[in-house]
Order: C-alpha cells, then sequence, then structure tokens
C-alpha cells in the first residue's frame, strides 16, 4: 500500500473517531433521559462519567488506529504511544474528578442534612483527584516525579506564606460546614447588622441573599468570627413580640381577652402564623399615656413575621374599635408657677396684647 493511501486513511480514521464519540455521547444522554431507575443519583453518575468519557476515548482509540498504520508515523511510534496513554489518563482523571465531586457533595449532603448549593467541597475534590491523576499520569510516561514532589513541597510552603489570607478563607469555610452551626437555607443575622439566608459556601467567601433579593459577600473568615443569630436552629418556627397599649381606663381582663381572641384568629387564618402555638399576653409597664403590654405571636419563619404583624394590627385596630377599648393618645401635663405668666412659654411672634 502506497503512502499517499495510507495517509489518507489515517485522516480518515482519525476524523472518525470524534464523530463517533458525539454519536455515543448523544446516545448516552438519550439513553439516560428515558431509563426510569429506581436509584436516580447513581445512574446519574454512572451516565455522567460515561458521557464525559465517550469523546475523549473514540477520539483517543482512533487516533491510536490511524498512527498504528504501517508507514503511517514519520516519527516514533514509542512516543505516540506515550503521548496518546498521557492524555487518556488525564481525561480519565478530569472525568473522575466531576464524579468524585459529585459523590462527596451528595454523600456530606445526606449525612448533613444541607441544602443549597455547596461549592466548596466540589472544588477541594476537584483539585485533590486532577493534582493525583496528574502526578500519575507523569510516572506512567516516565517522568520521576519524586524531585518534583519535593518541589512541590518547597512551592506549596511559598505559596501558604504569600495566601495566608487565601488559605485561612478556605480553611475557615470547612470549619464552618463542619461545625454545622449554620447550613446552607438557613436564616441568619451577623452582629453586624446583615441578615438573610445562606446561598453557598465556597473556598474563599459566604453568601447570603438578604431579603430584598440582593448578595451579601463575606470572607469566610471574618463569618466564622463574628457573633451571629441561626433563626432555622433549633428551629424554623420562631417568636415575635408586638407592643401594644391601652387606657387606664380600661378593663385589662376585657383587653387580654378580645387582644388573645384576635390573635389567635390572625394565626389561624394565615399561612405565616404557626397554629399549632397559643399566643400570649403579657401587661409590664404603667406608661405615660397608658398601661402597656406585650403581645406574643410565634410565626413559622423569620420573614413571615412582617406579613404576621401588619395583619395583627390591622385586625386589632378594628376590633378595639368595635369593642371601644381605647388606644390612648401621648399626654403630658405642665404645671406652672402661680406667679408665672403661662405666655412667657410661647414664642414672641405668638403673644397676644
Amino acid at each position: 500500500m502506497n503512502k499517499p493511501l495510507i495517509w489518507v486513511l489515517t485522516v480518515v480514521i482519525a476524523v472518525l473517531g470524534p464523530l463517533l464519540g458525539i454519536l455515543a455521547r448523544r446516545l448516552v444522554d438519550r439513553i439516560a433521559a428515558k431509563t426510569s431507575a429506581r436509584n436516580l443519583t447513581l445512574h446519574r453518575m454512572g451516565f455522567g462519567l460515561a458521557r464525559d468519557l465517550a469523546m475523549p476515548v473514540c477520539s483517543l482509540t482512533g487516533l491510536l488506529i490511524a498512527l498504528s498504520l504501517p508507514n503511517g508515523l514519520p516519527f516514533s511510534p514509542r512516543a505516540v504511544h506515550q503521548i496518546l496513554e498521557a492524555a487518556f489518563m488525564l481525561a480519565v482523571t478530569y472525568a473522575l474528578a466531576r464524579l468524585a465531586a459529585e459523590v462527596v457533595t451528595t454523600v456530606v449532603r445526606r449525612i448533613t442534612g444541607m441544602s443549597g448549593s455547596v461549592s466548596l467541597f466540589s472544588t477541594v475534590t476537584r483539585i485533590v483527584v486532577f493534582v493525583l491523576g496528574v502526578l500519575i499520569t507523569l510516572d506512567s510516561v516516565g517522568v520521576q516525579i519524586t524531585p518534583l514532589l519535593g518541589a512541590l513541597g518547597i512551592g506549596a510552603l511559598a505559596i501558604a506564606l504569600a495566601l495566608e489570607g487565601t488559605l485561612a478563607n478556605l480553611f475557615a469555610g470547612v470549619h464552618i460546614l463542619a461545625s454545622k452551626t449554620v447550613q446552607p437555607g438557613d436564616f441568619v443575622k451577623l452582629d453586624s447588622g446583615e441578615a438573610g439566608w445562606i446561598s453557598d459556601v465556597n473556598w474563599r467567601t459566604t453568601t447570603i441573599q438578604d431579603i430584598p433579593g440582593n448578595y451579601i459577600i463575606v470572607p469566610n473568615r471574618k463569618f466564622a468570627d463574628c457573633i451571629l443569630t441561626n433563626f432555622h436552629r433549633p428551629e424554623q418556627d420562631m417568636a415575635i413580640m408586638v407592643e401594644v397599649s391601652t387606657g387606664y381606663d380600661s378593663n385589662l381582663e376585657h383587653v387580654e381577652a378580645v387582644t388573645m381572641e384576635v390573635a389567635r384568629q390572625v394565626m389561624k387564618e394565615h399561612d405565616a402564623g404557626f397554629k399549632g402555638a397559643d399566643p400570649r399576653v403579657r401587661f409590664h409597664t404603667f406608661g405615660e399615656s397608658g398601661i402597656e403590654f406585650r403581645v406574643v405571636l410565634r410565626t413559622r419563619h423569620y420573614e413571615d413575621q412582617y406579613l404576621l404583624i401588619s395583619e395583627f394590627m390591622k385586625a386589632l385596630h378594628k376590633r378595639y374599635r368595635a369593642e371601644g377599648i381605647t388606644f390612648p393618645y401621648p399626654v403630658r401635663t405642665l404645671a406652672f408657677a402661680r406667679d408665672e405668666d403661662p405666655r412667657s412659654w410661647l414664642p414672641a411672634s405668638l403673644h397676644t396684647p
């Protein structure tokens, strides 16, 4: 067989490899879409691994067959085989890194009960698996990795000193997730005043989404050192207090009964209220204008308190007016000396002759 024909055949086989890879990838996607498996997680991971390996395996196999033809290579076949072997191992390493990251994230979520995105675990896992795969690849092609490991150790020490803040954030993020004090999806409030849901904890920052929908980015080191309140631990429902006052002439027992009835009705009729809890009324202060008391309601989530308080105040105002219960207006009595003219307290422009 003459050389031009061999070269043409080599090119054809090299091109067929990626085409077969594309067909194999589409076939895996179609089978994954049609297969109804009992364990969806394992099947998703298996199909994902097959999809990642379809293109590189078919392409590298086509190249290996094409370059193995007689008189088809103008250079050493051994060098070609080493290059293809290294490329294949890197492709497998990439696919295994993605699979390992997904496995670790899934296992951690099931053990800890986390919800939401936790990119820190997947990032660390991918880096570890990929570094190990590169070292194994270099060793398989004849590169001595022992001196390389020594150089990497010295380089890692220098990088650790240069990236002290970054590494501190990394280990702080691991501590945040391992301690289970907060988890993605929890509603927290920092001592600096920021409040919102934990959206993600990555290798450097913790992302908090506040009630208006904006993202608050906090470095992991500062987040781990701050004093925070977790409104989802130990339970998501929470007590809220509404300050109310009534006149001194009011019948306090009647006020308490009416207020309790309104509070129960509002908590029952609105989804924001915690229906299994009973409200409480506690009188606490003889104020300047009336008797002040506190109504304790219970809401399902932190963000529901605003709607519950609003609905309670509207219902309580309407019911007090119907029952004749007064809301006291601010009243202040001024006492003057007998020989003092009260008009002296007024501005000069308001004095009358």
